[in-house]
């Protein structure tokens, strides 16, 4: 399958993805009652305004981030696994003085496997890019859910400190901001901080919230994944392969010279 051919099914799928979002929030703020005062929390009154309203805009960015890690993920993976990412000189290794087989054959074996090799390259270095850009997607939608929630549930509590539980009313944004680094330090480090006790803020997840700290649970596995894959591909790239056309002759040529220097 082509990149082209791949990245425009991507893209549908994320225009499509908005368009039943955009859809959802239509019927619902046209209607008598609203219905996703039904599922959702808080307040649906005063239009956009209101803390419900600013919850579904939160999930939709939460929506928007977990199609974008899979955009990345669809790209990444496949080039990973399939091994053609390998490095230049190790398949012109494979053919030179390689006895048995003609200069034709060897010819299009190598213009083949070479022409893999560079779409591979590039298709990993794409699907790199957009799962960092996923990642830092979600670490914004992860604070836009959790400052969302606090304002739509003023009475719940979803965090803790060191004394017992704190009323979300009593939570700043500051605060969430703080959590949220948190989160990702504990993910990218391998709980590290929270084994030695390095905090940037003073809040913790509720455990008595299961729903929220299963929510906290999931967003620390997605990242450490994505952050262990984001390395894995920087380590398994290889050599950068060049766009330049090559042909068996003049790798072999510029083998010998090398030999003869």
């Amino acid at each position: 399958m082509s990149k082209r051919f791949t990245g425009i099914r991507l893209l549908l799928a994320f225009v499509a993805i908005n368009l039943i979002m955009f859809l959802m929030l239509v019927t619902s703020m046209t209607s008598a009652h609203p219905w996703l005062a039904r599922v959702l929390p808080g307040h649906f009154e005063a239009g956009v305004n209101s803390s419900g309203y600013w919850v579904f805009f939160a999930l939709v960015l939460l929506v928007d981030a977990v199609a974008v890690l899979l955009a990345g993920l669809a790209l990444l993976l496949p080039a990973m696994v399939d091994g053609a990412a390998a490095e230049e000189r190790r398949l012109t290794r494979h053919l030179i003085d390689r006895g048995g087989i003609s200069e034709e054959t060897k010819e299009a074996i190598f213009v083949a496997m070479r022409e893999e090799v560079v779409n591979a390259h590039y298709q990993i270095v794409a699907g790199r890019t957009i799962l960092f850009a996923g990642a830092v997607f979600l670490v914004f939608a992860f604070f836009a859910v959790s400052l969302s929630f606090t304002r739509a549930l003023p009475g719940g509590s979803m965090y803790a400190t060191e004394t017992g539980s704190v009323q979300n009313q009593t939570v700043r944004a500051w605060d969430i901001q703080l959590f949220t680094a948190d989160q990702i330090a504990g993910a990218a480090l391998l709980n590290a901080p929270d084994i030695y006790g390095w905090q940037f803020g003073t809040l913790e997840n509720n455990s008595d919230n299961a729903l929220y700290t299963n929510f906290v649970f999931t967003f620390r596995a997605i990242t450490g994944f994505v952050l262990l894959l984001i390395v894995l591909s920087l380590l398994r790239r290889g050599r950068r392969p060049s766009r330049e056309k090559k042909t068996i002759e003049s790798v072999e040529a510029a083998a010998e010279e090398k030999k003869t220097a």
